[in-house]
């Protein structure tokens, strides 16, 4: 469960151990303490994958060990992706970087132009490419500007502590993070150590961040620090980790992802965030799903409006 922090970011009241099902799929909190008035987050789309946007509170019910919650109060809740991606232009990355830039010109046509995107590279340490914009000429540049620089490794985990950190700091911000890593496992210099990689996942789980990577695998490096940790905070942000066997894959694994990014953004930028209050005598661990009047709708359920 995402723990609340001092920042603005949504953080669900649902304060008990209970298990969700919707469309057939368990959902679970911790346990904690039961609390008066609970919150969820209802993001709804039609058959087409639309999203639903004009429903009222009498249509969608929490329904509690069998009983229904009075709703209390249902209004919309629209925070955007905001999008940073990290390209790997060193040692490892330098025979790929071609088919890296054409993979992100996909990519970034699959992403909606309200999306903020921005662009850096890790050979040597993370440098700013481009700063968040929605201006796609400007990323386009960008892009172009990416050159392979030889002899330097990546920096994949100080480029993870970075960010982290710039979302912690970001206490104004009202949208989801979403960073994409660009990334071969070759050599890695980074400088984080293990305290400061931990800090830095705590950070991203906390912010509500998603982290996917797409890692072109080195000739006898499987299973390198880069991938590990790819792997390992991929599962912590409920992100992917891919591995490619060749550099050509960026062609197309890219634009995927970005289509796959669009389709949060178009939720999580149309969603409802629920307000109710459980029926009396409710157990200490309650079953709990959340009915909708309206047929042939699917709903995404989360604590914090982060659909995956």
């Amino acid at each position: 469960m995402i723990t609340p922090t001092e920042r603005s970011r949504p953080v669900a009241s649902l304060l008990v151990a209970l298990a969700l099902v919707v469309s057939g799929a368990p959902w679970r909190t911790g346990q904690v303490a039961l609390a008066q008035e609970q919150t969820l987050f209802v993001a709804v789309a039609d058959a087409n994958g639309e999203p639903v946007t004009d429903l009222g509170p009498n249509e969608l019910t929490v329904v509690m060990d069998g009983e229904d919650s009075e709703t209390l109060n249902l209004e919309p809740f629209n925070w955007p992706v905001r999008l940073t991606v990290f390209v790997d232009n060193g040692e490892g990355g330098r025979t790929s970087v071609g088919q890296i830039r054409d993979g992100l010109l996909g990519f970034l046509d699959a992403i909606p132009e309200e999306v903020e995107v921005a662009l850096l590279t890790t050979a040597g340490r993370p440098q700013w490419v481009v700063r968040h914009t929605t201006d796609r000429s400007e990323l386009t540049s960008g892009i172009d500007l990416i050159t392979p620089i030889g002899g330097s490794g990546a920096t994949f985990m100080d480029s993870l502590v970075e960010e982290a950190k710039r979302l912690d700091d970001d206490d104004e911000g009202e949208y989801f993070p979403v960073i994409v890593m660009v990334a071969t496992d070759g050599a890695d210099t980074s400088g984080a150590t293990p305290r400061r990689y931990e800090e830095a996942l705590q950070r991203l789980v906390e912010n509500s961040a998603t982290v996917h990577t797409l890692m072109l695998a080195a000739a006898g490096n499987q299973g390198g620090i880069a991938s590990q940790v790819g792997a390992n905070v991929a599962e912590a942000t409920r992100g992917t980790h891919e591995s490619l066997a060749l550099g050509t894959a960026f062609a197309t694994m890219l634009p995927e992802l970005g289509q796959n990014i669009a389709r949060k953004h178009k939720l999580v930028s149309n969603q409802y965030r629920l307000t109710y209050r459980p029926p009396d005598d409710v157990s200490d661990r309650p079953s709990l799903s959340i009915a909708i009047s309206r047929s042939g709708l699917k709903m995404f359920p989360t604590l914090d409006g982060n659909v995956p």
